[in-house]
Parts: C-alpha cells; sequence; structure tokens
C-alpha cells in the first residue's frame, strides 16, 4: 500500500495527518487518498505532512486526480528526491492550493512551517 496515514498533534498542539507515500501510486490509490481528503472525508480541512519517499511514481491518471482534489487546508510535503520534487511542483502548478501547499527538505522545517499556518 503507497499510503501510511497516522493522526498526530504538533508542538503547538494543532493535529495534523501524517502521510507516508511510496512506491507506485496508481488511480484506485489515488481515489483512495482523494476519498480522505475531499469534503466529507476523515481528513478534510486537517492540515497534512506528507514524507515522499526517493522512487514514488505517479501516473498520468494519478495525478490528474491528485490535482482535482486540491487542499482544504495546509500541506507541507517533505522528500529528498528532486525527481520526486520535480514531480509534485509540476503537479502544484496546476492545482488550487495557492499558499496553501510547500515542499520542504526536512521534516522539522515542514512542521514548523504547518505548525505556523492556519486553516
Amino acid at each position: 500500500m503507497p499510503f501510511r496515514y497516522e493522526e498526530r498533534v504538533s508542538p503547538k498542539g494543532r493535529p495534523y495527518v501524517w502521510l507516508h507515500v511510496s512506491g507506485e501510486l496508481s488511480v484506485a490509490d489515488a481515489h483512495e487518498y482523494a476519498g480522505h481528503f475531499r469534503a466529507g472525508g476523515r481528513y478534510h480541512r486537517m492540515h497534512t505532512l506528507s514524507f515522499v519517499e526517493k522512487g514514488t511514481e505517479y501516473g498520468p491518471e494519478a495525478r490528474r486526480i491528485f490535482l482535482e482534489v486540491g487542499q482544504s487546508a495546509p500541506h507541507a510535503t517533505v522528500t529528498s528526491s528532486a525527481l520526486v520534487r520535480a514531480a509534485i511542483n509540476l503537479m502544484s502548478r496546476f492545482s488550487p492550493k495557492t499558499g496553501r501547499y510547500r515542499m520542504f527538505a526536512t521534516e522539522p522545517e515542514a512542521l514548523a512551517w504547518l505548525d505556523d499556518k492556519e486553516a
């Protein structure tokens, strides 16, 4: 399974979703993600910190689904892979996440940014 979800609390006491992403993401995986983050989903309007492993791949249809979901709350992504970072940056250019999405090289940086963002 390419996703692992954990509900956590930040140093400032803000609940957030920690999301570990790895492997090849299929259309079914993208629909699973969308179900959690769309209106009515378990994580809708929750701050999110994603850790995306090196080598993670998104097919064209899965990318389209991720873009349709958008973000209802701030979302920080951490990855050390330049290739993954480039793919996510390209996807985020077409997403309605303006000001609510940012990429980081380390988890502490991402969590600090996320902790300072309002929903």
